[in-house]
Order: C-alpha cells, then sequence, then structure tokens
C-alpha cells in the first residue's frame, strides 16, 4: 500500500510562532490511547542538568497520592489519582571521547521538527556539542503504532560534523519514576507523582522490566530490542552493567559526516494486578516479545500509518480557503485520535497522553465534548469509551451508596479507576450533571449507530441506574405555588457558580436522563430486562411525573433561561474592567468572591441551547447568547467553541467565525499559553463540533436527519464523511449549496434547510441548494 505524504498533514517547527521547548515537547508527541511519550530532549533522562518535562504515560496506569486536608469530613476521597511518569524511551546516553553525555552538560539545539500526520512519525533533527566543543547532528524518528498498541518505535542517527574519534551510544533506562525539572503555581497542573519500582527481568536477552505502583498495586511488563537500519558492524550489543542493569551498547570510530543508525521497537504491555504481574511475568514477557520480534523500525512504521491514512480517509475536515484554520483541525483530529483509550477500560484523558494535567484522569469532557467525533467518525472507538463507563457502573453505584442514596449511581467527576478523585467537591463531585452527560452520550451513540446490542446489554443499564440517582438526590416540591421536582445544591458546568439550586443545565439533562429510562423500560418490557433490573411499574411512573414536573428557571422579564434560581439576585461583575493579566479568574479570585457574581467561567445555559436545538425560536436563542456571553470568561477551553455553534445558529457570523477560530487554535497556537502541560482534550473535540454542529447545521434527532449550513466567508467549502445509521456520507458543503454522497450502506433520507433528499446506491450523489 501507498502512503500518501502532504504538506498539508505536517506540522513543521519553522510554521511554529513558539519555539517553547516544553511547548514542543506536548505539539510532537506520539501516542496511540494506550500509550503517549512526550517529545522531549533525547540525552535528559533523569539529568538534572536539563530543564525539560519527558516522560511515557500508560493511559490507566496510575497510583495514589494522599490528599492533605486542613478539614476532612465525611466522604472526602482520602486519594487523589495521578498518572504515572515512566522513565523516557526517547533518552539515549551518549560517550564521544572521554565526554559523556550523563555526566558532562552537552548543549542540544532543535534544529528541525516535522510531524507527519498521514503517518503517525516524528523526525527531527538536533544540533549537539559536548563542552570540548565536538558537534554532532542527532536524527531522531519515532512513532506509537496504531497497527500494534503496544509498541514505540525510535531510530537514532548521528552525524559528526567538526571531529574525528570514538563514540559510544548506551541505551538503558535503568530509573523509573521520571524526574522533570518545571514548576507552575497554576492549580490545574497536577504536580503530584506516582511511586513506582523498576525491577529488570534478568536472563531474557534483551533489556525487559517489571514495572509496579506502591500504592494502587498494579503492574506492567515492557521490554525493548535492538536493530540495526544500516552498517552490520559494529554490532549493537545487548549488557549487563555493574548494577545488574540491562541495556544495549555500541562503539565505532567516527569521522565527520558519517553516519551510524540504531533502531529500537519497545513492547510496553497492558495493565495487571500486581499480583498477577509478578505472578505471570514470563508469561507476559513472551507475548510482548511477539509483536517486536522478527520485525522492524520501518515495518512496523508502515503498518501503523497504514491505520492512519484509514483514519484519514472517514475522519479528515477539509476546508477550502483558510490554510490555518485547516492545520489546526487536523492537529486536533490527530492528537484526538491518538489520545483515545480502546480497551474499555480506559478513557480520554483531559490532557491526552501528554501530559500529567489533571492527573490524567476522565472528566465529562469525553461524554459531551469528544464522544460526537467518534460516533459519527470511528463509531467503534465509541462504543468502547462507553464501554468503559460500563465497567464503572459498579464503582459508581457504590458511591452513591456510600453518599447516602438507596439507589442509583453517582459517577465520579474526576477518575481514572471509577471511584471520585476530586478533593474540591464544590467544583467537582457536586457536578452531578455528569450521571446526565453519560446517559446524553448513550442515547446519542444508540441514534446514530442503532447499535441495539449495546442498548439492550448495557447502554440502559447506565440510564436507568443514572435516573434512579435523580430521583433519589432531587425531590418534588412547591414553587412558585405549583408543584415541581427540584434537585438543589448542585454545580452546573459553570465552575464560578457552585452549589445551587435548579441549575438549568443540570435539570434539562436530569429531565432528559428520565425520560430516556422510561422510554427504554417501555421498550424493553415485554423481555426480562426489567425483571434482572428490578424496575417496577410504580418506578417508571415517578421517573415521568419527575421529568414532567422538572423546574427549570427561567426570567419572564428579560425572556431567558436562568442558569439557576435566583440567578438573577446577583450583582454582575465588571469583566470588560479586569486586567486581562488577571485571568483565568480563578488564578487570582478567591471562590467566593465568584460565587456570589453574575460571572461565568464557560458556557453553562447555553449548552443546553447547543445540544438541545429543537424547540427553541431563534428569537429565545438569540437572548440566552445576549444575557450570558456578556458574562463569560471563557477561561475554560471548552467554552469558546459552543459558542460559536450558537452564535453561528442565530446568524451572528463573525462571532461565530471568531469563537471557532480561537477554540480550534487553542493549542496549536497556545491561546491559553499551557499547552506545555499537555493538549486540552475536551477543546480538540468542541472544535471539531464546531463545524459539524454550528457551520454545518446538522441536527440529528432520530426521526431525521437535518443540514441548515452557513459557512465562514473565507470558506470556498468543506468537506468531511459521517457514518449515519450504518450509511457513510460525504458532506460536500458550498456557499450555495450542499452535495451528499452516500459511500456505502442501504442509503438514508435528510433534509437541507427543510428540503427533503434521499441517497441510496441506485442514485448515491444529491445536490441541495441552500
Amino acid at each position: 500500500m501507498r502512503i500518501e505524504q502532504s504538506p498539508e498533514f505536517q506540522i513543521h517547527l519553522q510554521n511554529l510562532k513558539n519555539k517553547d521547548p516544553l511547548f514542543l515537547e506536548t505539539i510532537y508527541n506520539v501516542g496511540n490511547g494506550h500509550i503517549g511519550v512526550r517529545d522531549s530532549n533525547p540525552l535528559q533522562g533523569n539529568n538534572p542538568d536539563y530543564i525539560g518535562s519527558p516522560g511515557l504515560f500508560i493511559n490507566g496506569f496510575f497510583d495514589y497520592s494522599a490528599v492533605s486536608y486542613g478539614e476532612k469530613y465525611s466522604g472526602y476521597p482520602d486519594n487523589d489519582q495521578v498518572i504515572n511518569r515512566l522513565f523516557d524511551p526517547r533518552f539515549i546516553r551518549i560517550k564521544v571521547e572521554d565526554e559523556d553525555s550523563a555526566t558532562d552538560h552537552f548543549q542540544v539545539e532543535n534544529i528541525d521538527k516535522n510531524l507527519d500526520m498521514q503517518t503517525g512519525l516524528v523526525h527531527e533533527m538536533f544540533s549537539v556539542t559536548t563542552p570540548e566543543n565536538r558537534n554532532f547532528n542527532l536524527v531522531i524518528e519515532s512513532f506509537a503504532s496504531l497497527s500494534k498498541q503496544n509498541v514505540y518505535g525510535i531510530k537514532y542517527s548521528i552525524i559528526p560534523t567538526n571531529f574525528e574519534g570514538d563514540i559510544e551510544v548506551i541505551k538503558m533506562h535503568d530509573y523509573i519514576n521520571q524526574a522533570t525539572h518545571q514548576q507552575s503555581e497554576d492549580v490545574r497542573v497536577n504536580q503530584d507523582v506516582g511511586q513506582m519500582q523498576l525491577d529488570f527481568i534478568p536472563d531474557y536477552g534483551q533489556p525487559s522490566y517489571l514495572v509496579t505502583t506502591f500504592r494502587s498495586q498494579q503492574g506492567i511488563i515492557l521490554t525493548y530490542q535492538a536493530g540495526e537500519a544500516t552498517n552490520a558492524n559494529p554490532k549493537i550489543a545487548y549488557f549487563e552493567d555493574e548494577n545488574h542493569h540491562y541495556g544495549y551498547r555500541s562503539r565505532y570510530h567516527a569521522k565527520p559526516g558519517s553516519q551510524k543508525e540504531f533502531e529500537f521497537l519497545f513492547s510496553i504491555g497492558n495493565i495487571h494486578p500486581l499480583v498477577n504481574a509478578r505472578m505471570y511475568a514470563d508469561q507476559y514477557l513472551a507475548s510482548l516479545d511477539n509483536f517486536i520480534r522478527n520485525t522492524s523500525f520501518n515495518a512496523e512504521l508502515m503498518a501503523s500509518a497504514q491505520v492512519w491514512q484509514t483514519f484519514w480517509l472517514h475522519s479528515d475536515v477539509k476546508i477550502d480557503g483558510d490554510p490555518v484554520i485547516q492545520s489546526c483541525i487536523r492537529f486536533n483530529l490527530f492528537e484526538l485520535n491518538q489520545s483515545a483509550g480502546r480497551d474499555e477500560l480506559t478513557s480520554i484523558p483531559a490532557k491526552g497522553l501528554t501530559g500529567n494535567g489533571y492527573g490524567g484522569q476522565f472528566f465529562w469532557d469525553t461524554e459531551i465534548f469528544m464522544l460526537p467525533f467518534f460516533i459519527y467518525t470511528e463509531p467503534t472507538i465509541a462504543k468502547k469509551l462507553l464501554m468503559y463507563r460500563y465497567h464503572t457502573l459498579q464503582m459508581a453505584k457504590e458511591q452513591a451508596s456510600d453518599f447516602g442514596l438507596d439507589k442509583g449511581a453517582m459517577y465520579a467527576w474526576r477518575t481514572i479507576n471509577g471511584y471520585e478523585a476530586s478533593a474540591y467537591w464544590l467544583a467537582g463531585m457536586a457536578q452531578f450533571h455528569i450521571n446526565a452527560d453519560i446517559a446524553f452520550a448513550i442515547e446519542q451513540y444508540y441514534t446514530i449507530t442503532n447499535d441495539e446490542d449495546f442498548l439492550k446489554n448495557y447502554g440502559f443499564e447506565i440510564i436507568l441506574e443514572t435516573a434512579r440517582f435523580w430521583m433519589q438526590y432531587g425531590n418534588f416540591a412547591e414553587v412558585d405555588g405549583e408543584r415541581h421536582f427540584v434537585i438543589n445544591r448542585v454545580t452546573g458546568p459553570d465552575e464560578y457558580s457552585a452549589l445551587v439550586d435548579n441549575n438549568y443545565y443540570t435539570n434539562v439533562l436530569a429531565q432528559f436522563n428520565l425520560r430516556l429510562a422510561v422510554k427504554y423500560a417501555d421498550k424493553f418490557s415485554d423481555t426480562d430486562i426489567p425483571v434482572q433490573l428490578n424496575v417496577t411499574g410504580e418506578e417508571i411512573e415517578e421517573m415521568q411525573e419527575a421529568a414532567d414536573l422538572m423546574y427549570l428557571p427561567y426570567d419572564k422579564e428579560k425572556n431567558v433561561k436562568l442558569q439557576f434560581q435566583n440567578f438573577e439576585q446577583l450583582p454582575k461583575m465588571d469583566i470588560a474592567s479586569i486586567d486581562q493579566s488577571m485571568f483565568p479568574l480563578l488564578l487570582h479570585y478567591h471562590p467566593l468572591m465568584l460565587y456570589r457574581s453574575q460571572v461565568n467561567k464557560q458556557a453553562d445555559t447555553i449548552m443546553v441551547d447547543y445540544m438541545f436545538p429543537l424547540g427553541n425560536t431563534k428569537a429565545q436563542l438569540k437572548a440566552d447568547y445576549d444575557f450570558y456571553e456578556p458574562i463569560t470568561t471563557h477561561d475554560s477551553s471548552l467554552s469558546k467553541a459552543i459558542y460559536s455553534i450558537v452564535a453561528a445558529r442565530i446568524d451572528r457570523d463573525q462571532q461565530a467565525y471568531d469563537f471557532f477560530a480561537q477554540a480550534v487554535k487553542t493549542d496549536l497556537v497556545d491561546l491559553h499559553h499551557n499547552t506545555k502541560n499537555g493538549i486540552h482534550a475536551g477543546s480538540l473535540g468542541a472544535a471539531w463540533s464546531g463545524i459539524v454542529y454550528g457551520f454545518a447545521g446538522i441536527v440529528n434527532n432520530a426521526d431525521h436527519f437535518s443540514l441548515e449550513p452557513h459557512l465562514p466567508e473565507v470558506w470556498n467549502c468543506i468537506k468531511f464523511r459521517l457514518r449515519l445509521h450504518h450509511n457513510e456520507l460525504l458532506f460536500t458543503i458550498y456557499q450555495d449549496q450542499v452535495e451528499v454522497e452516500l459511500m456505502s450502506g442501504k442509503g438514508m433520507a435528510l433534509s437541507v434547510y427543510n428540503k427533503k433528499i434521499k441517497v441510496t446506491p441506485e442514485d448515491p450523489k444529491e445536490v441541495a441548494p441552500h
């Protein structure tokens, strides 16, 4: 298979304005959902002389960090969870004559970097100068395999420029808790690290390790093999040093302009309970060895690149007329695909696998901001991400019970293993809306894929148990002389308002959650599922009543949805008068000063307008937008894409484009000045939604699929594919018409600006003006 390589899919160092090394470590990371490797200085290792934040991250491989409270009350989490930062597989030790990069400070300069997103390959060149002014170029190629989730490959080329002499290359990883040399005052950056132990597995003929955690009691096996890309001599040899550590080394005499290449393939194991990892280490190691035996760097790169080609075939978004935005959106999609767990036991960390920001934990970001992309383009991955929530359902039920509820599931706001890790419960556990967010995502997945098996065996149980939570946490009460179902003391998406009554977003999502439970209880009423899940008619009737009577606060004078009950009583914060150096506000204001004001960190009520487009008049959308946009700081990277979508729907074209452009540039242009800590995975997915739900104007409500496009003026057209009801459709949207082409499937009907069209295998292409 021929692998396409196009400049439009490449990120060149010369084209980036930001050349900060920590920023580049994030941008040029490689990953595959199981592993992620930051693009660090390859000579750093654990050497304190080099400034950087290197590391290998394994999705779901974490340790506990004890939480210290000034006052600890019942139910507070005892432990935080933090993804482990393992040794840097990029690290290599180079000796030049009597100079050693491990003990002498070699000056390392970035000369060139290029990320080829069509193949997943990072190609880079460093100029390295020793203290005695010996200089050589170090060329590195690396990738994380998409065809074999356990495989990471790296190739080094050493080219002396101004000396002739002896060189020794040593590839050994004799440490495990990767040290970093950066500090941050940002409360969003988790500085905690897990504690691990590394044990060499001797007598295997190649460096092999058992890595275990102290508190979470997890274990993994790692191994790697060396090969030579060119010269057969001198051989690279497996060796044991005086400390009984194992690695590879090669000694040779080099001349200026000569080139010597070394390549290594790592096989990085799956996560096991510690006792299993120790007991079956030999079996796991033999299995891992099969991934990298009798193969080569180039062979594995080609296999992985073919998977990347398939990904882009189905998932690319082509924008004609806006090259900067085009580059950014492709980078975003590339990172989403690199970050998504694919084993049903992991999800997508908030920073992907590019750093330990937010502890490598999973949030609502996955279900609301990232999952739509996978549902429409890679539904197999979407299902696995939802299965993570099913596999942690029992933990959610335990948490509800520990919380004091008789029934239901209470999903953790921040977690890796399914249990709550958020110590700041006001903006953590109190965001109960995550229960309904997950139910919403399940319905979206089912609506678009028609996956009956998933709904029957997994999805409905989650919907039911989360609905039961709302019946336990909420209650019927009289409001303004009428009986309602109310949900008090919650925090909505906006973390600048905490512990409020009847948050509009939360109540709408809970109402939707309850109605889903009622709908699917009826759907499965003739099966044995209701009996298995202890569903009664009385319970379903009460859920229906709660949904029908859900209290949704509304300001009749201003004709806007109130973010929460009595929100109108709070004073407005004058955002325009605040110096820009004070943003984000959470780093400079006491939380109570924010809680007492009409000021939003991110979209909250506007999220409802985005997620439930039907039933809103354009006048209502405009009223909501005009009320909330001026009081929103967009301190969250999740915010601007959502405002872009709503702005597009109310014909605020310039605002829609401006918000979208800022959202899509979040990481590649480093708009929040913290990409060095890792990507903003939720924002990546939200930007894709900005195109599909905003500018393409797509609405899918199960009964029919419709588009109401309104492209930015600078775009000539956009092209993308979506999978819908077992069909794959190619949409080409111009300023004045929409082309829909059936690429596979039996065909389906849809509408463009209320004009009904149908594509079939016999008539696969339709054109609709708009």
